[in-house]
């Protein structure tokens, strides 16, 4: 059943969530104790809505396999299209113990923290994405980057596909990060943002926001223009706290 199992990812990736969740199904009418067909087909009927449906499908995959990382990740995320902040935390708290180089983990459990109204915990998160983006950012594509070996596909490609690598999800991270004060760090997601989506990223509000912010702490502001060449030449903001100095490796949160 490995090929209709790809298949139902196929479609979630595709946003395809009826015809994934129906993929799932039939995995699991051969194979009713897999434990991944129960977290696929518990977060396409978080997409899909139904919310019970979903709580019941992924606590059925987490109860067959509590070390499952990726049940918690989709825990977290079912949770999360539902606005239960805390709940959706303690998800992505789960899956950074179970998986703590998963970088999309780490910015959600970011964005969950925030949500819940805990910007020095959410901090703590986004610079741990923001960490193993860099380690990340140098590893040949062709090789496992989540800490899954071989079954990093599926999460990662999702990961990939809904916040690691998108653009729009590193503009965000830019966003959250600025609205914490944490302008070097902000202008580092920024940059990586531009290099993946350069007209993505000059439209955004980042630049606006940062010169306010900026202005609003007397430094001083400069007059931005989109990089036309060189991706990464995104203009450094004149910091008003003393630059972030923290160590390397920090333990994303949930």
């Amino acid at each position: 059943m490995s090929q209709r199992f790809d298949l139902g990812v196929h479609y979630f990736l595709q946003g395809e969530y009826d015809r994934a969740g129906r993929c799932f199904q039939e995995v699991l009418r051969d194979e009713p104790q897999n434990p991944r067909a129960w977290s696929y087909l518990g977060i396409c009927s978080a997409h899909l809505g139904h919310a019970s449906e979903a709580e019941r499908a992924l606590s059925k995959s987490i109860e067959l396999s509590p070390e499952n990382g990726e049940a918690w990740f989709h825990l977290g995320v079912a949770r999360s299209l539902r606005s239960e902040w805390p709940e959706a935390a303690t998800a992505y708290r789960h899956a950074v113990a179970l998986a703590p180089e998963d970088m999309v983990a780490w910015h959600r459990l970011g964005v969950a923290l925030s949500e819940c109204g805990d910007p020095e915990s959410a901090s703590v998160a986004f610079e741990r994405a923001l960490v193993l983006s860099r380690e990340t950012s140098t590893v040949p594509l062709e090789e496992p980057v989540t800490g899954r070996g071989p079954e990093r596909g599926h999460l990662g490609e999702a990961g990939e596909q809904e916040g690691g690598r998108e653009a729009q999800s590193w503009i965000d991270l830019a966003l959250s990060l600025l609205s914490l004060g944490e302008e070097e760090e902000a202008v580092a997601a920024y940059e990586r943002a531009y290099t993946l989506d350069p007209d993505r990223a000059a439209r955004s509000l980042f630049r606006p926001m940062l010169r306010l912010v900026t202005a609003a702490s007397g430094g001083p502001v400069e007059d931005e223009e989109p990089p036309e060449e060189e991706p990464r030449a995104a203009p450094r903001p004149a910091l008003s706290r003393t630059a972030y100095a923290g160590p390397d490796a920090r333990p994303e949160v949930g």
